[in-house]
């Protein structure tokens, strides 16, 4: 039986790759108490980390930046960010304390090492990822990651089985990218990208699924694309969704692209207003407030996203209305004969 696949495309900052196991349980909570269905029977779940394709240049990085003595700051700051990004108020709030630390025994000179370890992971990822323009050595690198986890939910949930797409913060960056050279390569679109590399086919077999032509709903979760956008002229042309492909094999299940953004998070912003086309190809700027309430009126909101109800229960409903549709397509037809 065909499942409904599921993809999390974690941004900046992760160096865990258990980084969507809380949202992964709320979205199964979710989804068995709207369907009626066990979420394990309906949908496969994956995640795509692409974090390690630049973990160790990163952490390389810091450890010249701040020497010995900083290493094992660093690496309990990344363990506070893993945890953070899996809904952790207690160690945002330890990230933001640590803030507060100008300099560490040892190291005089290496000031403010929580805010170096966050321009480093953010900054860093960043513009590693759109050095892709010129060399694709590590944009390719991140977009094989995604390959392969669409690989393996073609695998668990059937190859041409209906695809949703949670991105986050970078991620909606990287996802876009990946499903519009996807869409390239298939013809979709003819200009602002060279299609998927040999590399990234590699990791890719030839199924509806694995070609992005299921792709049926992208949310893009505290997403930067607007600022991305601005490398094009009047803002480039974004991706497609869903893919007209999908309405061929799944001809009721539905799909849209929305847009989920805090107005206190200032990375994010409404994707619609850039052009018309943006305003065509998203159905919804939805605004939401995320975080604990006495904490979500700062820019802190942005690592909870996909942590919130408020974020997951819409997209709950999306996919448990269509695997009922879906079933009631597979569903035998009585012939009434005379």
């Amino acid at each position: 039986m065909t499942k409904l696949a599921v993809m999390w495309v974690h941004g900046v900052e992760i160096a865990d790759s258990r980084f969507a196991d809380t949202s992964i349980a709320l979205l199964r909570e979710e989804f068995t108490r709207i369907a009626g269905v066990d979420a394990d029977d309906a949908l496969a779940l994956h995640t795509a980390f692409w974090a390690p394709e630049y973990e160790r240049r990163q952490d390389t990085l810091l450890r010249r930046m701040g020497g010995a003595r900083a290493e094992g700051v660093f690496d309990l700051l990344d363990s506070l960010g893993g945890a953070a990004d899996r809904g952790s108020v207690g160690a945002l709030l330890g990230l933001v304390a640590s803030g507060l630390v100008r300099s560490l025994p040892g190291t005089p000179d290496f000031h403010f090492p929580t805010l170096r370890w966050l321009i480093v992971h953010y900054l860093g990822d960043a513009i590693s990822y759109q050095a892709g323009a010129v060399d694709r050595t590590l944009y390719d690198g991140v977009h094989r990651h995604l390959a392969q986890c669409l690989h393996d939910l073609a695998g668990e949930a059937g190859t041409d089985a209906p695809l949703c797409v949670l991105a986050h913060s970078l991620g909606t960056v990287v996802a876009s990218n990946f499903f519009y050279d996807l869409q390239v390569a298939g013809g979709l679109h003819t200009s602002g990208s060279a299609g998927v590399s040999p590399e990234v086919a590699d990791e890719l077999d030839d199924t509806p699924l694995e070609r992005g032509e299921t792709l049926g709903w992208f949310h893009t979760l505290g997403s930067p694309l607007a600022l991305f956008a601005q490398r094009h002229p009047d803002f480039g042309t974004p991706l497609t969704v869903p893919h007209p492909a999908l309405a061929q094999r799944h001809p009721r299940v539905g799909g849209e692209w929305v847009n989920v953004w805090d107005p206190d998070d200032v990375i994010s912003s409404p994707l619609r207003p850039l052009n018309g086309a943006y305003g065509d190809a998203v159905a919804e700027d939805r605004t939401v407030h995320v975080a604990p309430w006495w904490l979500g009126w700062t820019p802190l909101a942005h690592p909870f996203y996909w942590n919130d109800v408020r974020v997951i229960r819409p997209i709950a409903t999306q996919l448990a209305m269509a695997w009922h549709r879906m079933q009631d397509d597979a569903a035998p037809r009585s012939v009434t004969v005379g």
